[in-house]
C-alpha cells in the first residue's frame, strides 16, 4: 500500500478518535447531570454505595462479567453456609455491577428480606434486616425512578413483611412509632413485683405493644424499667401517682439511624410533630408541577388523603402509596410488571386499604378490651366475642387509651368505605374480577357500619343527657345496618343449597338464594328469625362444614351488633 492509498485511512482513524473522545466527555457530562439531578451520591453513608455503577462499569470493561458471576456465586454460597460477615456488601457490587436488570434487583430485594431475615436470631434483628432490603429497594428507585417492578418489590415489602408476617405485632408496631417524629423520652424505673400494674397502666397512657417491653435497671433483676415517648410517660406518671416509680426524662438526640456499615437501624421519620407528612416526601420531581399524585414524581403523594396519622404510619398505608403509584404507571405510562399481570397490580392498592382498616380494627377492638379490663383472646376471630356485653354504663377509663380506641373505629370505617370504592373502580377496569371481590365490597360495607356504630357506641358511654340520646340513637341506627349486611352476606356465602327451605321464610315468595340480597323479596324484619335459624341448625351439626370457621366468625359481629341494639334500646 502507497503513502498516498494510506492517507485518506489514517485520516479516518484520527477523526474516529477524536469522535470518540468528543462523545464520551458528552456522555460523561450528561451522566454526571443525571447523578446531581438524582442525588445518587447520598443514596447512603457506606462508601461503596458512592461508587458510580457507570464508572464502575467502564473501569473493570471486560471483567465485569467473570466479576459477577464470582460474586453472586460466592455470595449464594455464603447465605447457604449463614456466613453473612461481607454478604451485604457483594450484593452491593452486584447492584453496582447490574443496575440495568430489573430481575437482579427484585430477586436481591426478597433475598434480603426473606431469605436473609429467617436466619436473624431475634425479632429486631429480622426487622433491620428487612429494613435493609428496603434501603437496597429505595436506592435502586432512586437510581431508576418511576419503575414499576421496584415500586412494587418496596410496596410488597410493607404489605408482606412489615404487615403481614407472623411477626406484625412488633413489626407494625415499632414501624410506626419509627415514622413518627423523634420526642423526648421517660425512663420509668419500678420494682419486678410492680410489672403487670405499670403495663396496664402503662397501656391505658397510650403506650404501643412495641413500647412496652421492659429491661432490667439493676443485675438483680428486682427493677425494671420502660422507655416511652415523654407525652405517654407524662400520662403514665400522672396514672400511677406512685412515688416507688421513678420517672426521668432523657432528652432525645437527632441520631444517625444507620450503622457504621451503612444498614439501616430504623426507618425513617416520615411525619412531623403535627402528624402530617414532612415536606420531602410530597415535593415534585425539579421541573414539575406538583399535581399530588404519581404524576409529578414525589415520593409519598397518596399517603396525604389520610392524614394527620396520630399514632405512626401503617405499613399499609405504605403499600397502598406505592401500590397506587404502580397503577398509575400503567395506567400512563404502559408500564409493565416483569413478573404480576396487570389485574394483579391494579387490585393491590384496594387489599392495603382492606388490610390497613382490619389492622386498625383490630387495634381497636384489642384497645376496647383493656379499657374493659378483660383478657385478650389468643386468635384474632375470637376478638369480638370478648365485649359485645359492654353496658353503656361500664365506667370504661378515660384517656389516652380510649381516645385511641374511637380514633381508631373511625378510621377503621373511613378505610372500609374507602377500599370498598377501590374495590369497585378495579372491577369496573376488570369485570372478570367481580365474583374474586364483589365479597370484599360486601364485607366492608358492613364492617364500615359497624365500626362506626362502636366508635359511636363509645362515645355515648362518656355522654349524658340529650347529647347520648343522639349518640345512642346513630350508633342503633349503625348497628342495624351491619347487621342486616352481614346477615344477607351470611344467607348468599354460607347457606347450604340443600338447606335453603330450612332457613328463609317458606311462602307463596318460594325465596330462592338469589333472593337474599333483594329488600323487596327478603325483607329486613326477617332477617334475624331466618339467622337464627340458620345459627340453630349448624349449631346442632357442631359446624361440621367446609366453612364453619368463617360463618362462626362474621355470625359473631351480627350478635355483637344485636347485643349492643339491646343496650341501647334502654337509652331514655
Amino acid at each position: 500500500m502507497t503513502r498516498r492509498s494510506s492517507a485518506p485511512l489514517v485520516g479516518a482513524l484520527i477523526v474516529s478518535i477524536l469522535g470518540a473522545g468528543v462523545t464520551r466527555s458528552m456522555v460523561l457530562k450528561q451522566r454526571h447531570e443525571l447523578d446531581l439531578a438524582r442525588n445518587s451520591a447520598a443514596t447512603a453513608n457506606a462508601d461503596l454505595s458512592k461508587v458510580n455503577s457507570f464508572a464502575l462499569g467502564l473501569l473493570l470493561g471486560g471483567l465485569r462479567g467473570p466479576l459477577v458471576m464470582a460474586l453472586w456465586t460466592s455470595s449464594e454460597n455464603q447465605k447457604t453456609d449463614r456466613d453473612l460477615e461481607d454478604f451485604d456488601t457483594k450484593v452491593e457490587l452486584i447492584r453496582l455491577l447490574q443496575p440495568e436488570f430489573d430481575t437482579v434487583h427484585l430477586f436481591q430485594i426478597w433475598n434480603k428480606a426473606y431469605n436473609i431475615s429467617v436466619q436473624m436470631a431475634n425479632v429486631p434483628n429480622k426487622y433491620t434486616t428487612i429494613l435493609d432490603a428496603l434501603a437496597y429497594g429505595f436506592s435502586v428507585d432512586r437510581e431508576r425512578p418511576d419503575n414499576i417492578n421496584i415500586l412494587a418489590a418496596i410496596g410488597g415489602l410493607y404489605f408482606d413483611k412489615f404487615g403481614g408476617a407472623s411477626e406484625k405485632a412488633y413489626f407494625s408496631s415499632r414501624l410506626r412509632s419509627e415514622t413518627m417524629a423523634p420526642v423526648d423520652r421517660i425512663r420509668v424505673t419500678f420494682t419486678a413485683a410492680d410489672r403487670d400494674k405499670v403495663i396496664r397502666e402503662a397501656r391505658l397512657a397510650g403506650g404501643n405493644t412495641f413500647q412496652l417491653g421492659t429491661f432490667e435497671a439493676d443485675d438483680e433483676g428486682t427493677h425494671l424499667y420502660l422507655s416511652l415517648p415523654k407525652p405517654v410517660g407524662e400520662a403514665l406518671k400522672a396514672r400511677l401517682n406512685d412515688p416507688a416509680v421513678t420517672f426521668e426524662t432523657k432528652a432525645v438526640a437527632a441520631g444517625e439511624r444507620r450503622d457504621s456499615a451503612g444498614r439501616p437501624t430504623q426507618h425513617e421519620v416520615v411525619l412531623d410533630a403535627q402528624n402530617n407528612v414532612l415536606p420531602q416526601y410530597l415535593h415534585p420531581r425539579e421541573g414539575v408541577t406538583a399535581t399530588g399524585d404519581a404524576a409529578d414524581g414525589s415520593s409519598m403523594p397518596y399517603l396525604v388523603e389520610f392524614q394527620p396519622y396520630p399514632y405512626g404510619v401503617s405499613p399499609y398505608a405504605f403499600a397502598f402509596n406505592y401500590y397506587k403509584r404502580c397503577e398509575w404507571l400503567q395506567q400512563h405510562r404502559n408500564a409493565r410488571h416483569a413478573q404480576l399481570s396487570d389485574r394483579v397490580i391494579a387490585s393491590r392498592s384496594a387489599m392495603s386499604l382492606e388490610k390497613w382498616a382490619e389492622e386498625e380494627w383490630y387495634a381497636a377492638v384489642r384497645a376496647e378490651i383493656d379499657l374493659a379490663g378483660r383478657a385478650q383472646p389468643s386468635e384474632e376471630s375470637d376478638l369480638l366475642t370478648v365485649t359485645p356485653d359492654l353496658i353503656l354504663d361500664a365506667g370504661l377509663p378515660t384517656g389516652p387509651l380510649f381516645d385511641q380506641t374511637v380514633f381508631r373505629f373511625n378510621n377503621a370505617s373511613r378505610l372500609c368505605e374507602r377500599a370498598a370504592a377501590e374495590y369497585e373502580l378495579h372491577i369496573h377496569d376488570y369485570a372478570e374480577d367481580e365474583l374474586t371481590y364483589r365479597s370484599h365490597v360486601l364485607d366492608l360495607n358492613a364492617r364500615a357500619q359497624l365500626t362506626a356504630g362502636d366508635a359511636l357506641y363509645l362515645q355515648a358511654m362518656h355522654s349524658t343527657g340529650d347529647v347520648r340520646k343522639d349518640l345512642a340513637r346513630r350508633a342503633s341506627d349503625k348497628y342495624g345496618i351491619a347487621a342486616n349486611l352481614y346477615a344477607r352476606q351470611l344467607f348468599r356465602y354460607y347457606m347450604d343449597d340443600t338447606d335453603v327451605a330450612k332457613i328463609l321464610p317458606q311462602d307463596v315468595r318460594n325465596l330462592k338464594r338469589m333472593d337474599v340480597d333483594n329488600p323487596t323479596r327478603l325483607r329486613d324484619d326477617e332477617l334475624a328469625p331466618a339467622l337464627a335459624r340458620m345459627r340453630a341448625l349448624y349449631r346442632a351439626a357442631n359446624y361440621d362444614l367446609s366453612n364453619g370457621v368463617d360463618f362462626k366468625e362474621i355470625d359473631a359481629y351480627v350478635l355483637r351488633a344485636y347485643a349492643r341494639m339491646r343496650n341501647l334500646s334502654l337509652v331514655r
